[in-house]
C-alpha cells in the first residue's frame, strides 16, 4: 500500500458539499470513502482553474450501509435531486443545482479493499478515507502507473464485468496522453467480441470522446490493432479484402485507419487558424466537430468493397462508393444510436469526401463548383477538408505522384482560406426575392420545387449572374418555364 498527499488548494475535497456529505455519514455511523477519477486527477495535478479541468463529479463508496438509501436521504438534506440509478446493485446519484454530481455505490463485498480490487484500471482504483483526509491511498500501484503514464487493467475479468471498459481504456489513453499496458492490450484483444453486448449509445459516447481528443491518432491505431474497431463497425471487415492499387499503397482497411492518422499529422499540425477553433466546438454534449470528422475519415470508404471492379486493363474502380458509403453510415447511426445531427454530418462528409479533389481533377475549379461545395458543407467544411487531407496523405500509390499530391494540398488550403470570404459575401447579400414573392409570381404552391428555385436563385446571386430584382424575376420565370417543358 502506498499513499499520496492530498494537494492543498481549492477543490471539491476542501469544499462545503463534500464536508456536509462526510459529516452526515459520520453522524449516521456510515463508512464512506471517496473513490474514482477525481482522485486520479488530483494526483495528476489537473484540478486547477488555470488548467480548466474542474471536474464537478465525486464518487463515493459505502461499506456498511445501503448507498442507495444514504443517497436518497442526503439528497434532501443538501438540496440536490435524487436519481435512482440501480437499486438492486445499490447505486444512486445526486445532481446539485450548480451542476455538481455525486455518485454513490455500495461495496458489494462489504469492504473498501475488496471494492477497490473489482475496479477497472489501476489509475481509477485510488481511494480516500475521510477519517484520514490528508492521504490518497493506493493498493494496486495506480500512482506508479499515473507517474509512468500507463493504462493498466486490474485483471481480464474487468472486461467481462463491463465490456464498455474495452473502449474506455483507449478513451483514458487519449484523454490523459497515456499508453495502454501490453498485457491489458492482450486482454482487450481476447475479449473484443464482448463489446457487441453493450448498448449502442454507450459505445458511441466513449468512441466520440476518444476521437475528439487531439492528438489521438496513436490510440486509434491501437484500437485498429486490437480488432475493436471492426467489432464496433463490422462494415470495416470487408475493407480488408480490397487490395492496394495504382493510387493506394495500402489495403483499404489500413488506408482507412491511416486517413485518420494523416488527418492529424497533416491537417491539424498546421499553424493555428480558424478551422481549429471550429473543430473544437461541440455539436452536442461530448461530441465535437473533430470527433465527427475523424469518424467520417475512418468510414469514408466503407462503400468500396461492394462497388469494387477490376477492369480488363487492370484498373480498380469504385463507382458510386461515396453514395453507398453514406447509406451504410445511416444504418450504422441507427444501430449505434447517434443523434440526428451527428448522423446528418457524418453521412454528408462521407457522401462529399471526393468532392474537393474532383474540383481539380481535369480543369481549374469553377466558382460555381466551389460555391456549391461551400453551401453544401457549410460550417462542417473544416471537418470535410480534414477528411480530404487525410485521404490524400494516406494515398501514396505509384500514380499519386508527389507533384499531384502537393498540387491538391495547395488547392485544399485555398478552399479553406476562401470560405471566410464566401461567408462574408453571402451574409451581406440581400435577398432579391423571398419564398412568398416567388410563390405569388409563379402561382406556385409550397413544396420541393419552390425550394429548388430558391436554391438556384441564391446560387445565381452569389455568382453575380443576377444582381437586381428585375433580373431575379426573369431568372425564376425562365427556370420555372424550363421545368414545365
Amino acid at each position: 500500500m502506498s499513499k499520496a498527499s492530498v494537494p492543498a488548494g481549492n477543490h471539491l475535497l476542501t469544499g462545503n458539499l463534500h464536508k456536509r456529505v462526510v459529516a452526515e455519514a459520520k453522524a449516521s455511523g456510515i463508512d464512506i470513502f471517496v473513490v474514482g477519477g477525481y482522485l486520479r486527477d488530483l494526483v495528476l495535478n489537473r484540478i486547477k482553474p488555470e488548467h480548466k479541468v474542474l471536474s464537478k463529479d465525486l464518487d463515493y463508496a459505502i461499506a456498511n450501509h445501503s448507498a442507495f438509501g444514504f443517497a436518497s436521504k442526503i439528497a434532501s438534506l443538501i438540496g440536490g435531486d435524487f436519481v435512482a440509478l440501480d437499486e438492486k446493485n445499490d447505486t444512486a446519484r445526486i445532481v446539485m443545482p450548480d451542476g455538481h454530481i455525486l455518485d454513490f455505490a455500495g461495496c458489494i463485498d462489504g469492504t473498501i479493499e475488496q471494492d477497490i480490487l473489482r475496479r477497472d484500471f489501476t489509475i481509477n482504483a485510488l481511494y480516500l478515507d475521510p477519517r484520514q483526509p490528508e492521504n490518497i491511498i493506493d493498493l494496486v500501484g495506480g500512482m506508479d502507473d499515473i507517474k509512468c503514464g500507463i493504462i493498466r487493467a486490474l485483471e481480464p475479468a474487468v472486461f467481462i464485468a463491463d465490456p464498455l471498459r474495452l473502449l474506455r481504456a483507449f478513451r483514458f489513453a487519449a484523454g490523459l496522453k497515456f499508453n495502454v499496458d501490453h498485457k491489458t492490450l492482450t486482454w482487450i484483444k481476447d475479449n473484443v467480441e464482448h463489446i457487441k453486448a453493450v448498448a449502442g449509445e454507450r459505445i458511441s459516447y466513449e468512441l466520440f470522446l476518444t476521437f475528439g481528443f487531439y492528438p489521438s491518432a496513436a490510440v486509434i491505431k491501437m484500437l485498429a490493432e486490437t480488432g475493436l474497431l471492426e467489432a464496433i463497425f463490422p462494415e470495416l471487415k470487408a475493407t480488408r479484402t480490397v487490395t492496394n492499387n495504382a493510387y493506394h499503397h495500402l489495403n483499404l482497411f489500413d488506408h482507412s485507419v491511416e486517413a485518420v492518422v494523416q488527418a492529424e499529422q497533416e491537417f491539424l499540425a498546421q499553424p493555428a487558424i480558424w478551422h481549429k477553433t471550429n473543430l473544437k466546438e461541440q455539436i452536442c454534449p461530448g461530441i465535437n466537430h473533430l470527433a465527427v470528422g475523424k469518424v467520417a475519415a475512418l468510414l469514408h470508404d466503407i462503400g468500396k468493397p461492394s462497388t469494387w471492379v477490376i477492369t480488363e486493363e487492370g484498373k480498380h474502380t469504385f463507382i458510386g462508393h461515396e453514395r453507398i458509403g453514406a447509406q451504410m453510415v445511416s444504418a450504422i447511426a441507427q444501430r449505434l444510436r447517434w443523434s440526428n445531427t451527428v448522423e446528418t454530418i457524418v453521412t454528408m462528409l462521407v457522401a462529399l469526401h471526393l468532392r474537393p479533389g474532383q474540383l481539380y481533377h481535369h480543369t481549374a475549379a469553377t466558382a460555381k463548383g466551389v460555391n456549391r461545395l461551400y453551401r453544401r458543407a457549410g460550417q462542417d467544411l473544416p471537418a470535410l477538408m480534414m477528411l480530404a487531407f487525410g485521404d490524400l496523405e494516406a494515398t501514396k500509390g505509384p500514380q499519386m505522384t508527389q507533384e499531384k499530391s502537393n498540387f491538391l494540398k495547395q488547392k485544399f488550403y485555398g478552399l479553406l482560406s476562401g470560405y471566410d470570404e464566401y461567408c462574408l459575401t453571402t451574409q451581406s447579400m440581400k435577398k432579391l426575392l423571398d419564398g412568398h414573392e416567388i410563390m405569388k409570381l409563379l402561382n406556385l404552391p409550397p413544396g420541393r420545387r419552390l425550394g429548388q428555385i430558391l436554391h438556384a436563385l441564391q446560387e445565381a446571386q452569389e455568382l453575380k449572374e443576377v444582381v437586381d430584382r428585375g433580373q431575379a424575376e426573369d431568372f425564376v420565370r425562365s427556370l420555372h418555364k424550363k421545368s414545365n417543358t
